[in-house]
């Protein structure tokens, strides 16, 4: 998996369909209990609100760099222009919101303290919106659809989602080519039919299906049946800490969880839902989506409250997690920061790596000895070319980065183009350079960059008779008769 793919996501636009509504918090201390009831007094220190529903979608899409439109209608109310405000103070396409007298905005306001909820209020008339609003949809759905490379619907079975508008704004995605990635709600999955990606837990899963074992037999045979029956690409299962089941026509693959402490899993629904159509708008697989899902998941888990992860924050538990190991120069710029505020030592080396062999095995781990980290720079097929000659390298440079990824020894690979690393020592800054011994009495370009910085050059033994371009002469004399 590339991560460098991440960097495309400020370029998405995502549509956001779904129920609009505030989290209201009243925060305070507990210290006695009431002379009128058996009940604890609340003494209120802070209130605020949030958006909540869909809204924590936009949060969350917002928080990853990407940008929204939204789609949907509040009431004509204080809470519903709250909710209008909001919107347009984050930046995001407001357009096509409405706000309708007949509706009412949903409110659910959590009474707080030492971040333990005593009770939750909720204000709502659950209903289907009007009808003009899906009138409205049909009549200017080439504007909503303008520039949108990927639709979430946000369904919390308040009204919003509608068969119709649902049915409608699928049919024109797919026309589009553009994917859908639903996070579902109640007993009808009729109308999310043809979606890319529809993400229920596994107790939605049961409510829908009817079934009431969690067995894993009776969940897959579930899982498929219900992917078929409303024709989806995908059906993905959150499992909690199980991690994600996807269900991709007659095969099922699981993904296990990330192991984190577990403070609040609020919200946790609208940040996989998030990161898996923000994942497939820049191009990724649905298991990678499922990983980087786990991962955002995990980060999410681990704090109070709706909480949205950022983009650093994403990166930061995608590279310490050794599932991306090839990266781009700008990630390796990031990773050699935060390694160094954590006070961890940054070791860097380059080279062709053409028939990788021992001699190479032997100078990672020589390298990695230095420091914490190792990152390797790997030469171009087209840099190879201008430093070994027109009949090398032997081995592509995707296969020289999947051989050198898959190296235990080896954290991290960048491909680089040029044919000295000065570039790249410059951007990343490593505490340690790795070199053979063979360069140390030799002008070597890259010394000076390195000692500009406070940085140093170390030399490692090079292991004697191993070469690539030994055991290339050796396979042609083999090879002569």
């Amino acid at each position: 998996m590339k991560v460098d793919r991440l960097h495309d996501i400020n370029k998405c636009k995502v549509l956001i369909y779904g129920d609009f509504m505030v989290d209201k918090y009243i925060m305070g201390n507990v210290k006695r209990i009431s002379p009128e009831a058996p009940v604890p007094i609340l003494e209120v220190t802070k209130k605020n609100s949030k958006l909540g529903g869909a809204g924590n979608v936009v949060n969350n899409i917002l928080a990853l760099g990407a940008s929204t439109r939204v789609l949907g209608c509040v009431g004509d109310d204080a809470d519903g222009m709250w909710i209008l405000n909001r919107l347009n103070k984050r930046n995001a396409d407001t357009a096509f919101m409405r706000t309708d007298s007949e509706v009412m905005t949903i409110v659910k306001t959590r009474v707080v303290s030492k971040n333990q909820q005593y009770i939750r209020l909720d204000e709502e008339r659950i209903e289907d919106i009007p009808d003009s609003y899906e009138q409205y949809v049909r009549e200017h759905i080439e504007e909503i659809l303008a520039d949108i490379q990927v639709i979430i619907i946000s369904d919390y079975g308040k009204g919003a989602v509608t068969k119709k508008i649902a049915g409608f704004l699928i049919e024109c995605a797919n026309e589009r080519n553009i994917p859908v990635v639903v996070d579902p709600k109640g007993k009808d999955y009729s109308k999310y039919k043809g979606a890319t990606v529809c993400t229920p837990n596994t107790n939605e899963l049961k409510v829908v299906t009817g079934i009431t074992s969690e067995a894993e037999e009776e969940l897959t045979k579930a899982g498929f049946a219900l992917r078929d029956e409303i024709s989806l690409q995908y059906l993905m299962l959150t499992r909690s800490e199980k991690g994600i089941s996807v269900f991709d026509r007659d095969k099922k693959k699981d993904y296990p969880a990330v192991e984190k402490d577990v403070v609040d899993v609020t919200g946790a629904g609208d940040t996989v839902v998030s990161v898996v159509a923000l994942g497939l708008a820049v191009g990724y697989e649905i298991g990678e989506c499922s990983k980087l899902a786990n991962l955002a998941a995990s980060v999410v888990c681990s704090k109070f409250g709706a909480a949205t992860l950022s983009m650093n924050e994403l990166l930061e538990c995608i590279l310490y997690s050794g599932e991306f190991k090839n990266i781009d120069a700008e990630v390796a710029v990031f990773i050699a920061e935060n390694l160094r505020e954590k006070g961890k030592k940054v070791v860097f080396t380059n080279g062709c790596f053409d028939l990788v062999h021992a001699g190479h095995i032997s100078s990672f781990n020589q390298a990695k000895a230095f420091g914490d980290v190792l990152i390797v720079a790997v030469n171009s097929d087209a840099s190879v070319k201008r430093i070994k000659g027109e009949k090398r390298p032997i081995v592509s440079q995707q296969n020289r980065i999947a051989m050198l990824c898959a190296l235990e020894c080896v954290d991290y690979v960048i491909l680089m183009e040029d044919d000295n690393p000065i570039n790249l020592i410059k951007a990343i800054k490593p505490d340690i350079t790795v070199k053979g011994k063979d360069w140390e009495h030799k002008h070597l370009p890259e010394r000076e960059v390195v000692e500009s910085y406070g940085g140093e050059v170390k030399f490692i033994e090079m292991e004697e008779g191993l070469s690539t371009t030994n055991i290339i002469s050796k396979i042609i004399e083999i090879n002569k008769d």
